[in-house]
Order: structure tokens, then C-alpha cells, then sequence
């Protein structure tokens, strides 16, 4: 424990004190494009359900963002300046190392459902029970897990300029056609199908039913954990493939 507790304060110190673009991309943006299409680019009565829908979206937008940008890049930066290689050496390996990370990926989280919940309140006059707030923290939470996972992934290519031209290549085509900028109606009927596959969208479509009261389809559901499963697996698969050509890039 003690050991968890002095990689959360290095890591917090790092990564979210000393680091305004991450919690600009991760947050800051997500809430200015909240108010931007609820607020700003929007003529008339706005329907509530569009308010607490679209928080949704950027609550899983944030999350997104900080697992594919946030986490792949901080993971490879410490993977290429050799803190993974000494932290192997160590009698706690790296998996305290990875633990953090991922707590404070989800403490990020739920900072950005703070901030955009506290804008939905303040400004769009929104109003959830204390229930569906905490049931949107944990659904969020879970839901940021599929993404969390491709940021593993995507974390093992070489060349911050790569990385950061695949984190785009994901990030971007996924939210836009899993729904999250605008509604799901507005693609091609080609593109929907494929949209609605995504993880996002089944996270999306998770809150969504959770701020507006609308019924939970076990679909979404079976899709978020289908989605965890998978990509678990795969991360597992790409770690030991990793650890057989001898990369050194994580401990089991």
C-alpha cells in the first residue's frame, strides 16, 4: 500500500500538476464543446434531453481523450526514457506503475463529469437525483476501461510522432461516428452500422439512458464488457509477444 501511495503522489505530481495540456484536452475542451453546442451554436428552446444527453457524449469524450492521447503518450515517454526497465528490476515490478496511472486516468475522469455536470447544472438548468449522478460516475468509470486499454495498446508503438498520428486516426473517426459530436442520424446509413459497434457508442448510449431516464437495452451493456474482454485479451496477447522478443517493455 505504501508503495501504491508513493507511485500516486509521483505520478499525480507529474501528470496532472505540471501537465495544463493534458487537462486541457482531457477536460477543458470537452466542457467548451458542451457549451458550444448547447449554448452557443443553437437557436431556440433546446430540449433537456439533448442537454443531458450531449454531457453524456462529453463525458465519454474526455475519457477518450485522456486514454488515447493522455495515457499512450505518458506510456511511452517512460517506456522510451527507461522507467518501465528500472521499475522492472524492483521488487513491485510495474504493475503498481500501471495502477496509478490508471486511477488517476479515472480520477481525470471524474473531474471532467465535475466540470460538465456542474456546467449542465448551472447553465442548462439540468436536474438528476443523487442516484443518477453516482450512477453516472460509475458508469463512466467503466465505460473509460475499453479506451484505457486501446491507450495500452497504442502506447507500444515507437516515435512520439506515430503515436500521435494514430491516437488521431482513433480518437477523432471513432467519436464521430459512434455519435458523440452529433447525433447518430446525421451519418451515412452506410456508416451507422459500424458506428454502433464502437465502445463509445454503447458507453454513450449507457448514460445517456442514465441521465434521461430512458430504458437500458442488455445490449449496451454486453457490449461495454464484450468490449473490456476483447481488448483485454489482446493487451494480455500483445505483452507477452512483446515479453518473447525480449523489448522489455512491461513485466507480467
Amino acid at each position: 500500500m505504501n508503495t501504491l501511495i508513493a507511485q500516486l503522489k509521483f505520478d499525480g505530481r507529474r501528470l496532472i500538476l505540471r501537465n495544463f495540456s493534458f487537462q486541457f484536452f482531457s477536460i477543458l475542451m470537452p466542457a467548451g464543446f458542451y457549451l458550444l453546442f448547447t449554448k452557443v451554436m443553437v437557436s431556440g428552446t433546446v430540449p433537456m434531453r439533448f442537454n443531458l444527453q450531449y454531457m453524456a457524449s462529453m463525458i465519454v469524450y474526455s475519457g477518450t481523450i485522456s486514454a488515447l492521447f493522455g495515457i499512450a503518450q505518458i506510456l511511452m515517454h517512460d517506456r522510451e526514457q527507461g522507467l518501465l526497465q528500472w521499475l522492472q528490476l524492483t521488487p513491485t515490478g510495474v504493475k503498481t506503475y500501471y495502477l496509478s496511472i490508471g486511477l488517476w486516468s479515472m480520477v481525470m475522469n471524474a473531474l471532467a463529469i465535475v466540470i460538465l455536470g456542474g456546467l449542465a447544472v448551472v447553465f442548462n438548468h439540468v436536474s438528476l437525483t443523487a442516484g443518477q449522478w453516482l450512477t453516472i460516475v460509475c458508469v463512466a468509470l467503466i465505460g473509460q476501461l475499453p479506451t484505457m486499454l486501446i491507450g495500452v495498446l497504442v502506447s507500444f508503438i515507437n516515435g512520439a510522432e506515430t503515436l500521435s498520428v494514430v491516437s488521431n486516426l482513433i480518437t477523432f473517426p471513432m467519436a464521430i461516428i459512434s455519435g458523440l459530436w452529433w447525433p447518430m442520424a446525421m451519418l451515412p446509413s452506410w456508416l451507422q452500422p459500424i458506428g454502433k459497434l464502437m465502445p463509445t457508442y454503447f458507453v454513450n448510449n449507457w448514460l445517456g439512458a442514465v441521465a434521461t431516464h430512458a430504458t437500458l437495452n442488455a445490449t449496451t451493456v454486453i457490449g461495454v464488457v464484450a468490449w473490456i474482454g476483447l481488448l483485454t485479451i489482446i493487451a494480455v496477447g500483445g505483452t507477452r509477444q512483446l515479453l518473447k522478443r525480449g523489448d522489455g517493455v512491461v513485466k507480467a
